[in-house]
């Protein structure tokens, strides 16, 4: 059975009419349950969808990672991984870390022992995953990881943060050689972390990546710190910036106000032990705190900014434990960083995570929570398929035609298009991240996108319109 949520607004797309946004609860999948776990997606076996892996700890399961392969239309089912360790209280990602084209993973975690553990599993293209052996990472749990490149030759670099075997806290930098070899950065000025989230984000615009990362140091207080990239992957301290210290937090970032540049959303609990969401506007040189916002302060979970009624402005996902019990809640962007409570019948839940992916190839952004709720099953992931209306190119377009091919694409992207007036493009990832950005003169233009597989915003202005598309990269 399915129980469909019809979210009760009004939405404005560019052209004026509305629409509303309806997420579908999806009770026919059973998935392992996961309390203190991660969930993370990737086409794993290059066959054109989104598949999963949620790893967590159950009350019959047991300490179990288990990962899904996707039929293409949202339906999963597990797939033996006997090489993938079972972990809970720790972080996972998929990334090409070897160039090859596939997507591999690194997990982090506690397993049933319980003993920490960091393995990097490489990818044969089909969706078998093998150990890789003589890897440097620190076994960690509590913390997080990510993935980025950090000093422009074109690989995956990792940060990895959280508590040692021996109950240390680090924050620890490894580099790629571009073939999956990674080795550890030394001297790096990053306060050591637990109970932590970090992101890789260009924050000033200069084309490199900068780092945030918040969560309890070494004494047990709350922290969040930015580091400014030099462009060839040395990181200094930003003193001054405005950032609330957090623990049990998380971070989500995004062009939420459509200025070009990466505004932050931060969760977490400060050393008040309050419960926080604070919102942060990036002036392209600063940070200043976004006032009246309606977001509950919360901890214990995680937040994804997504489009979710396609109507070009980044909403926002927020899921997790509040001063006043469990929330999961969608918030519209009506633009220009006005925020209005869209849902707030989701399933609350804690000590979990959540992606947003298209997951049935209908390139609507799709929910997956995870964690502890008051929902029976209590720690049974919860999948919500977007069943909002789309907005086409076509249905924004007055006096201007547009034509965006081939979508989906294996990367080779080309636009036809009628405007006298130049063509502004921006491509932005699921979270926010301007991927590339662009101004071309005439009626044609094409690029090659490299980056993985999944779905991309498109966003063109000419000076008559501003035209939004959805693009799938195979």
């Amino acid at each position: 059975m399915k129980r469909t949520i019809t979210l009760l607004m009004t939405v404005f797309a560019l052209n004026g009419f509305s629409q509303s946004i309806t997420v579908e609860l999806d009770t026919n999948q059973t998935l392992q349950d996961s309390d203190a776990g991660s969930v993370a997606y990737a086409d794993i076996d290059l066959d054109g969808d989104n598949d999963l892996l949620i790893t967590g700890n159950g009350p019959t399961t047991g300490v179990t990672s288990t990962l899904y392969a996707n039929d293409g239309s949202g339906n999963f089912t597990a797939v033996s991984q006997p090489a993938i360790v079972n972990v809970y209280i720790g972080a996972a990602e998929f990334a090409d870390i070897d160039s090859d084209g596939d997507m591999d993973l690194m997990m982090t975690g506690n397993t049933s022992s319980p003993s920490a553990t960091a393995n990097l599993y490489i990818n044969d293209g089909t969706g078998n995953f093998t150990i890789s052996s003589g890897t440097p990472f620190e076994a960690s749990n509590s913390g997080d990881i990510d993935f980025g490149d950090i000093d422009g030759d074109s690989d995956l670099d990792l940060i990895m943060t959280g508590l040692d075997a021996s109950g240390n806290t680090f924050s620890k930098l490894y580099l790629n050689d571009g073939m999956g070899i990674f080795t550890l950065v030394s001297g790096t000025s990053f306060t050591p972390v637990r109970s932590s989230s970090t992101e890789f984000i260009d924050v000033d615009n200069d084309g490199d990546l900068d780092l945030l990362i918040c969560g309890a140091n070494s004494s047990g207080a709350s922290t969040t710190n930015l580091y400014e990239n030099n462009g060839t992957g040395t990181f200094s301290l930003v003193a001054g910036v405005p950032f609330d210290n957090v623990q049990f937090g998380d971070i989500a970032f995004g062009d939420t106000d459509n200025d070009g540049d990466q505004d932050i959303f931060l969760v977490g609990q400060n050393d008040s032990s309050q419960f926080i969401a604070k919102f942060y506007i990036n002036n392209g040189t600063s940070f200043s705190l976004l006032p009246n916002t309606p977001f509950p302060g919360k901890f214990v979970h995680s937040s994804s900014f997504a489009d979710f009624n396609n109507d070009g402005n980044i909403d926002l996902l927020h899921v997790g434990n509040s001063s006043n019990g469990l929330i999961g809640h969608i918030y519209e962007n009506q633009g220009s960083n006005n925020f209005i409570l869209a849902d707030s019948t989701l399933s609350g839940s804690y000590n979990g995570s959540n992606i947003v992916a298209d997951l049935n190839g209908d390139n609507k952004m799709d929910i997956v929570t995870t964690g502890t709720s008051f929902t029976f099953p209590s720690r049974a992931p919860k999948i919500y398929f977007n069943q909002s209306a789309t907005v086409s190119v076509n249905e924004l377009n007055d006096d201007v035609d547009i034509i965006i091919f081939p979508n989906p694409s294996s990367g080779l992207i080309n636009i036809k298009i009628n405007s006298p007036s130049p063509t502004d493009i921006e491509i932005y990832d699921v979270t926010g991240r301007v991927i590339l950005s662009d101004t071309f003169f005439g009626n044609i233009w094409n690029t090659q996108l490299n980056e993985g597989p999944g779905i991309y915003l498109m966003r063109l202005r000419t000076d008559k319109k501003v035209f939004t598309s959805k693009i799938t990269l195979k």
